[in-house]
C-alpha cells in the first residue's frame, strides 16, 4: 500500500517519458517534484482530466483526452502530468503495462512526459488516472467558445460515436462475439487508434476557425449543446448528415443507444464561417471531415431527425456509456 518504492519508480515509471522535447528542461526523475518547461513568450494552455470510464489501454486514454483538450485551445501539445492510483493486489506489469501505454501514445502525438505520482490505495476499487497537460499557444486568433457566431458552420471529423464504440466493444467483447464475428469486434475494439484530434486540430488552425472542441462525454450533442449554451445560441444540425462508421451503427443499434449522445473523443468540432478550405485541407490530408448543419442566433438546440421531425436537445445529455454501463454491475469499466 502508499507510494511505489523509488526502485519500482525506476523500472516501472521513469523509462517511460514520451516524447523528448527541446522546451523540456527538467522531467520525471527520483527526488524531483516538478517538471520545468521553457515555452519563451508564448502562451500557455493547461487542462487536466481523470479516465473513469474504462480501464483497458487507460494510458493511451488519459493522454488523448488532455492532448486533445490541449489542440482545440490552439496549444501545441507540449508535456503531461500523469497521477495513477490503484487498488490494493495490484501488480508490477499492471503500472509497467500503464506506463507502456502512455509512452507510446505520448511519442506518437509529440508530447512529452514529465512527472506525477503513482500509488497503491484502499480509497479506490480500479485503477484511477488523473492526468494534466500543458501546451504552448502562439499569440494570434486563438480559438474560443466565445468567438462562435450565428451563421458559423459546423463540422465534425471522422463520425460520431468513435470513443464509445471502443470502449463499448472491449467491455463487451464477449457478449458481442456471440452476436457478430471477431474481426468485426476487433475493427471496432482498434477504434481507440482514432481518437486523437491532434492532427486535424492542427490543420484546422491554419483557418482560424472560430471555435475548436472534442467530442467527449455526453457526445456529439452534449459537445454542441455546451458550446452553444454558454453563449446564448442554438444550433440547427440535421442528423442524416452526421456520419456513422458501420461499426458504431451496428453496436449502438445492439445496445438500443443513441451514437449522438455516445462519448467520442477522436470527433473535432469545427465552427468556421469559411468551411470549404478547411474542408479541402482535410480532405488532402485524407482526414473525412462533413458539414452537419449551422449556427443560429436562437436559443433552440435543434437536431432534425433522420424522420424529419424536430428534437430539440434542452439540456446537457446523459452519456449513453453510463446508461449501458450502470446496467451491468458485474462489469468492471
Amino acid at each position: 500500500m502508499g507510494k511505489i518504492s523509488p526502485e519500482k519508480l525506476l523500472e516501472l515509471v521513469f523509462p517511460y517519458q514520451g516524447k523528448k522535447r527541446k522546451e523540456v528542461i527538467y522531467n520525471a526523475s527520483l527526488g524531483r517534484d516538478c517538471g520545468v518547461v521553457d515555452c519563451d513568450e508564448d502562451l500557455i494552455a493547461l487542462t487536466c482530466d481523470p479516465i473513469t470510464g474504462t480501464s483497458t489501454h487507460i494510458g493511451s486514454f488519459a493522454v488523448h483526452v488532455v492532448a486533445n483538450d490541449l489542440i482545440c485551445a490552439g496549444a501545441e501539445p507540449v508535456g503531461l502530468l500523469i497521477s495513477i492510483v490503484l487498488p490494493p493486489n495490484s501488480d508490477e506489469n499492471q503500472i509497467q503495462s500503464i506506463m507502456k501505454d502512455v509512452d507510446l501514445t505520448s511519442k506518437k502525438i509529440g508530447i512529452a512526459v514529465l512527472g506525477g505520482h503513482t500509488e497503491i490505495s484502499d480509497v479506490v476499487n480500479r485503477t484511477l488516472i488523473h492526468c494534466f497537460g500543458i501546451g504552448r499557444v502562439k499569440r494570434n486568433n486563438i480559438p474560443d467558445v466565445e468567438k462562435v457566431r450565428p451563421g458559423d458552420t459546423i463540422i465534425i471529423t471522422k463520425g460520431a460515436g468513435i470513443e464509445g464504440t471502443a470502449i463499448l466493444a472491449n467491455l463487451y467483447h464477449e457478449q458481442l462475439t456471440i452476436q457478430f464475428d471477431q474481426s468485426f469486434v476487433q475493427k471496432a475494439q482498434d477504434f481507440i487508434s482514432l481518437l486523437s484530434v491532434v492532427p486535424e486540430g492542427k490543420i484546422a488552425l491554419k483557418h482560424n476557425p472560430h471555435c475548436l472542441h472534442d467530442a467527449t462525454e455526453g457526445g456529439l450533442l452534449g459537445a454542441l449543446w455546451e458550446v452553444c449554451a454558454g453563449q446564448n445560441l442554438g444550433f440547427m444540425v440535421e442528423e442524416k448528415s452526421v456520419p456513422l462508421r458501420p461499426e458504431t451503427k451496428t453496436i449502438s443499434e445492439f445496445f438500443q443507444i443513441d451514437p449522438l449522445r455516445l462519448i467520442s473523443s477522436g470527433t473535432l468540432i469545427l465552427f468556421t464561417p469559411h468551411p470549404d478550405p478547411l474542408l479541402e485541407d482535410l480532405e488532402k490530408e485524407s482526414i473525412p471531415a462533413f458539414q452537419i448543419g449551422t449556427i443560429t442566433d436562437l436559443k433552440d438546440k435543434i437536431l432534425v431527425r433522420a424522420n424529419g421531425e424536430n428534437e430539440i436537445i434542452e439540456s446537457c445529455p446523459q452519456d449513453e456509456l453510463w446508461r449501458i454501463t450502470e446496467k451491468s454491475t458485474n462489469v468492471t469499466i
